[in-house]
């Protein structure tokens, strides 16, 4: 989800083709949000690399939940676009120039970018925890101003930092899949040691199966899930979860109940439904972490009696900060194996039937849209 502070997200730098370019047009493709359901394939500007950044010709680009909601409601929560832009998040590509002082990619690198353009100059950046970035950018966001056009065009400008080399042997759809991975990851680790506990997570969309993988690579030694959907679950016990349970079943009690008697260690939730993080407080064990990765429509009730009575632990859990080069080893090694979660591909051109799948969330976890 693209949450952030509403910052200038004006463009540095100038062009710098040095020796480092590659002979480009001036203009591209983009698929371009106007409005709610309002989405059109447009030509705009070819954006230009400035010294410290690279030019990425978008391979894939996988449709988030927060890339849904953009486009249904024209906005999240707060952050209602000022003008059109082009969404997208999780992309990987080949670089096809870079600026003079680029020194870590070089041209015809296959790179993931963390799509967080955080400043690296305020107390939470300096601190490293730069998710939490007091200035931060991000692409195909209205949380910032000018927006930035996200991977749903078919070139994106990075800071070097930014981008991450895909290894030999991974495609460029999981390269992709790094971003909702980093998500889950990300939560994973606020949880602390997992070694030998039971955990539960509430929501098993794209987010929860990041959460399963990522629990599953970090030692956990049983995690569930819970959804309404019998796809969401049957994915989920097919890649790794011991079970999965429908909340809505009159057995879901007796099912957790026989699952973790005396409650569970760790609860993630990530389906963003507050009846979905109430369960989340009810069915956590004493001495207990309660991990909100989803975010929630409204504000939610506390139970601050059960989380004083149980000493439950709870944490937000906000994007993600120095995860991807760990989730990269982690799926070179096999270690998550993270290609089954890209359930549908659709052509660049196929644009807005991919928005639609991805929205009747019929039989799918992660939508990606490939660049010919």
């Amino acid at each position: 989800m693209i949450i952030g502070s509403l910052e200038d997200c004006s463009r540095r730098g100038t062009t710098d083709f040095s020796n480092n370019s590659q002979p480009r047009s001036d203009f591209m493709r983009a698929f371009v949000l106007h409005g709610p359901k309002d989405m059109r394939l447009e030509t705009i500007p070819d954006p230009k690399p400035g010294p410290d950044e690279v030019k990425i010709r978008i391979k894939r680009v996988g449709i988030c939940g927060s890339d849904m909601h953009y486009y249904q409601h024209f906005g999240i929560g707060s952050f209602i676009p000022k003008e059109p832009f082009a969404l997208g998040h999780e992309f990987s590509g080949e670089v096809v120039e870079h600026g003079s002082l680029v020194e870590t990619v070089k041209l015809g690198d296959r790179v993931t970018v963390e799509p967080g353009l955080f400043c690296g100059k305020c107390r939470y950046c300096k601190a490293g925890r730069y998710n939490l970035c007091s200035a931060m950018r991000f692409y195909g966001s209205a949380s910032c101003y000018p927006h930035l056009h996200g991977g749903f065009a078919e070139y994106v400008i990075a800071p070097a930092r930014n981008c991450f080399h895909v290894p030999d042997g991974m495609s460029y759809g999981e390269g992709a899949l790094i971003e909702p991975l980093a998500v889950g990851m990300h939560a994973v680790i606020r949880a602390g040691s997992l070694g030998g506990k039971v955990g539960l997570v509430t929501g098993g969309g794209t987010i929860g199966q990041t959460v399963v993988l990522s629990a599953l690579a970090m030692g956990i030694d049983r995690i569930y899930v819970s959804d309404i959907a019998p796809f969401a679950r049957e994915f989920s016990v097919a890649h790794g979860a011991t079970d999965a349970f429908d909340p809505t079943s009159p057995s879901f009690a007796d099912d957790i109940k026989a699952a973790a008697p005396d409650g569970f260690d760790a609860v993630f939730e990530a389906s963003g439904s507050p009846r979905a993080l109430s369960q989340a407080f009810e069915l956590a064990g004493r001495g207990a972490v309660v991990v909100q990765i989803g975010t929630q429509p409204a504000e939610v009730t506390l139970p601050a009696n059960v989380v004083m009575s149980k000493e439950l632990t709870v944490y937000g859990s906000f994007r993600y900060a120095h995860v991807f080069p760990q989730i990269i080893t982690l799926a070179t090694q096999k270690r998550m194996e993270i290609a089954p979660m890209i359930t549908q591909v659709f052509p660049f051109e196929e644009m807005q039937k991919a928005m639609d799948v991805s929205i009747a969330k019929d039989g799918v976890i992660k939508v990606q849209v490939e660049y010919t």
